[in-house]
C-alpha cells in the first residue's frame, strides 16, 4: 500500500496526536476517526481537544468560510 504526505496545522497535529493510541500510527487514528460515526464524522470530537483560543479560531474561520461560500453561491445563482 502506498502513502502520501499531507500538511496539517500545528493545532490539528496536536489534536491528532492526543487522539492517537500508543500503538497507533497517524494513518490508523485518522482512519478510526473517519470510520466511527456519531451523527456526522467523529472528527468533530477533536474539537473538544482544542484549547479555547484554538477553538475560537476554528469557529471564526468556519464562519468566514461559510459566509464566503454563501456569497459565491448567490453570485453564481
Amino acid at each position: 500500500m502506498g502513502s502520501k504526505n499531507i500538511s496539517v496545522r500545528d493545532d490539528v497535529y496536536r489534536a491528532l496526536k492526543a487522539a492517537k493510541g500508543e500503538d497507533e500510527s497517524f494513518s490508523d487514528v485518522i482512519e478510526r476517526l473517519l470510520r466511527s460515526r456519531e451523527g456526522e464524522h467523529s472528527l468533530y470530537g477533536l474539537v473538544g481537544m482544542l484549547e479555547d483560543e484554538e477553538l475560537d479560531e476554528v469557529r471564526e474561520k468556519s464562519a468566514a468560510f461559510r459566509d464566503s461560500a454563501d456569497e459565491q453561491m448567490e453570485r453564481y445563482s
